[in-house]
């Protein structure tokens, strides 16, 4: 284990603190793994004072909310990687999964980018794609539980791939993929007039994901009645 790595491994996934510590374990001493509640701004202040307080020199963002600074970046001597959980036809975190399940004209597909971070969201080198087919049988959930599974096993590939090199992040060799340079957060009256229509039993009008909740990294996405 190298010892020169001091991660701090940043995560919004609620309960995957104990999953994502044993993974970064594994390939690095001593991580510090840090959870955020997207949207909670009752906590954030106190994460980012964490963030500050932490000894690191790499970071590992795994499906996290937390938007780096300029002085995050530059603390980060080995890189900061970002495992964003969806392709990059869609950045951001707004809509998550909807479009499969509520409008398949729009894209029917779904993905995972790992990518270095820059001080724009989800704009940085991209190292990693990978893209699959949603089902027309699949739920807003399924698409979420298939990223979070996906991301999971990234995040294991990232963490081993980085370990057995000495330069962090510079292990990776930017891709030609590129970042869709509009469809970013699809806005809230649009996803209406998708589930608008949607038959009135559809699954899709019942579904509630923390991605997509109105306490969630934006606002309501697709619903507004909690």
């Amino acid at each position: 284990m190298d010892t020169r790595y001091r991660l701090l491994l940043l995560t919004s996934i609620p309960g995957s603190e104990p999953e994502v510590t044993a993974i970064a374990e594994r390939y690095f001493a001593s991580p510090t793994v840090l959870f955020w509640e997207m949207g909670n701004s009752s906590t954030k202040a106190s994460v980012l004072e964490a963030i500050d307080n932490t000894d690191y020199n790499l970071v590992i963002s795994y499906i996290s909310g937390i938007i780096l600074k300029a002085h995050h970046l530059q603390k980060a001597t080995y890189g900061s990687i970002n495992i964003h959980p969806s392709p990059p036809e869609h950045g951001g975190c707004w809509g998550f999964g909807v479009s499969q399940s509520s409008n398949r004209e729009k894209r029917t597909h779904h993905g995972i980018t790992v990518h270095e971070v820059d001080e724009e969201i989800d704009h940085g080198p991209i190292y990693l794609v990978e893209r699959w087919e949603v089902p027309p049988t699949a739920t807003i959930q399924s698409v979420f539980e298939q990223s979070v599974a996906d991301s999971t096993r990234m995040l294991e590939l990232v963490c081993s791939r980085i370990a057995a090199g000495t330069n962090g992040t510079k292990c990776f060799a930017q891709t030609t993929e590129r970042w869709h340079p509009e469809n970013r957060h699809t806005p809230t009256q649009e996803i209406r007039r998708w589930f608008a229509q949607l038959a009135s039993d559809h699954l899709a009008h019942s579904e509630r994901i923390f991605l997509n909740h109105p306490r969630a990294i934006i606002s309501p996405p697709y619903f507004d009645d909690l």
